[in-house]
């Protein structure tokens, strides 16, 4: 049995560009800036300043590429989770899931799993994640090689580590990542969120 998880908070640069947004605009001017324009009412969300999201381009459990990008016109959630997780990731998918049902289809964000664990989240482990959590069409799973998840860890600030006690089980960061349809991060989840807030801050979120 496992003893308690020990979260991993997010990394020192990804925690000073969420609590402060970038204030300075991109090199070479005429494009969109990050303004330190805060959000507050997402319920159940820490409202921080916001920030553009960073690149996240992955393929999904289906084989689908994903370019977070691509996806501005509609709001997503970002977590980063493994799919052989015995305690903290289940308990993230309930939670979700009931969050879910409280939202008509329409109403509901894109949630975004990237895998932290590349060695043994596979396609196949996705799917089945997914089945046993209720979370079929809810989860998309973000699967790719050691190098290119890597690339995406270090862009978010995320650190997954390897328990020293227990090598399958793996310390990562629990904040869910709350983009509004700009492509912006507008709020951070802790995994202890509540599923009703959670379904009242993803209303808000959409209509930014």
């Amino acid at each position: 049995m496992h003893g308690p998880r020990r979260l991993l908070p997010l990394a020192p640069l990804a925690v000073g560009a969420l609590a402060l947004g970038l204030l300075l605009p991109a090199c070479g001017g005429g494009g969109p800036t990050n303004a330190a324009v805060t959000l507050p009412g997402i319920a159940g969300g820490d409202a921080i300043p916001a920030k553009n999201a960073p690149p996240i381009e992955l393929t999904d459990q289906h084989g689908k590429k994903i370019d977070l990008a691509k996806l501005k016109g509609r709001s997503v959630l970002v977590a980063f989770l493994y799919t052989h997780c015995t305690d903290l990731c289940p308990i993230v998918a309930g939670k979700l899931h009931t969050a879910y049902a409280q939202l008509k289809k329409s109403e509901r964000p894109l949630f975004l799993a990237v895998s932290v664990d590349p060695a043994h989240d596979t396609r196949a482990s996705a799917a089945a994640f997914n089945r046993r959590h209720r979370t079929v069409g809810e989860i998309d799973w973000l699967l790719g090689s050691r190098a290119e998840l890597e690339k995406v860890w270090k862009a978010w600030g995320v650190k997954p580590q390897h328990n020293a006690n227990d090598p399958e089980e793996i310390e990562h960061n629990a904040e869910i990542f709350a983009i509004d349809p700009q492509g912006q991060i507008r709020a951070l989840y802790p995994p202890t969120f509540k599923p009703e807030k959670l379904a009242e801050g993803t209303r808000t979120l959409a209509r930014l």
